[in-house]
């Protein structure tokens, strides 16, 4: 059974957040900058899918290890009401950004259940055009914030 998510945090801006890789931490930050008041809460690096199996006779402690370094992991899930979404942050919005997106929201729904309805949504400084109309046919979002100026 998975652990609940607990109360959500605060949609703001930090100078890092859990699991985001610095390049990852740009494109959030910048999202936040002008969309933190379309949601009300936010969960960092959650857990989902199934943990690489160790062997039976492994002590506990290896165990509990294997289960939480090796799932997969949603950088943010974001309450967005009347929608929870499921969000995979690039700098670049690729076909691998949109797999994750659409696995881990299925993963998420399985494992959470949650009462609002689960979108996933790739935040990215640029998207491939090339895979646009893919998100539209698998009833994915996504989000462009643009380059820093340099």
């Amino acid at each position: 059974m998975p652990e609940p998510l607990g109360p959500p945090q605060p949609p703001e801006i930090r100078r890092s957040y859990p699991h985001l890789l610095p390049q990852d931490t740009t494109v959030w930050t910048r999202w936040l900058e002008h969309n933190a008041h379309r949601i009300t809460g936010v969960w960092y690096d959650v857990h989902v899918g199934t943990p690489v199996q160790v062997d039976d006779r492994a002590p506990d402690w290896l165990r509990r290890v294997a289960a939480g370094v090796t799932r997969k992991r949603i950088d943010v899930v974001a309450k967005a009401p009347p929608e929870t979404w499921v969000i995979e942050i690039k700098p670049y919005g690729s076909y691998t950004a949109l797999g994750q997106a659409l696995v881990y929201s299925r993963l998420f729904r399985v494992e959470h259940q949650p009462y609002l309805p689960v979108v996933p949504l790739v935040i990215c400084a640029e998207i491939d055009p090339d895979i646009v109309d893919d998100f539209v046919a698998y009833g994915a979002r996504f989000e462009e914030v643009g380059y820093a100026a340099s």
